[in-house]
């Protein structure tokens, strides 16, 4: 049987610095589209510094699989 326990999102925003900033979204809707995924990404680059850019979105789903 496979049961779904759910999505993680984490969204990269380059903003000019050595790293990657990496904001983390629990409990996302199950197969969310990919423009809302980018609509998410564009949402959190504006709140960043001036001149942050979109580095991008990864998309985690988890499963558990038992007898």
């Amino acid at each position: 049987m496979i049961q779904h326990i759910g999505n993680k999102l984490q969204v990269e925003i380059d903003a000019g610095g050595e790293k990657i900033e990496k904001i983390n979204f629990q409990n996302v809707i199950e197969e969310p589209s990919e423009e809302k995924v980018l609509a998410l990404g564009e949402i959190m680059k504006q709140l960043s510094v001036e001149g942050s850019e979109l580095y991008g979105v990864v998309l985690t789903s988890q499963s558990r699989y038992t007898k």
